[in-house]
């Protein structure tokens, strides 16, 4: 459940709110007279949104995102690859 506070609370409790929101990984929304004004998130949350967004300017996202999903799972780790690929 996102956490919702006024801008006075941020303005008192920038480092509790900062913290939290590295450890939960959930946004925070800041409130000013009674609106949503502003998001404070992790920075790991923020890389992520920015690079769906970027993912997101390809016209063809839609069929990317699908074989992600179809792909996802039957990777193999890097060191496994690395190894084959030197017998080869």
């Amino acid at each position: 459940m996102e956490k919702i506070v006024p801008i006075s609370e941020l303005q008192s409790h920038a480092k509790s709110l900062v913290e939290h929101a590295r450890k939960t990984d959930e946004p925070i929304i800041i409130t000013q007279r009674g609106r949503a004004a502003a998001v404070v998130m992790s920075y790991e949350t923020y890389e992520g949104w920015m690079a769906t967004q970027d993912e997101m300017r390809y016209p063809d996202w839609k069929t990317r995102l699908k074989r992600a999903q179809k792909e996802h799972g039957k990777g193999q780790p890097l060191e496994t690859y690395l190894k084959r690929r030197i017998k080869h």
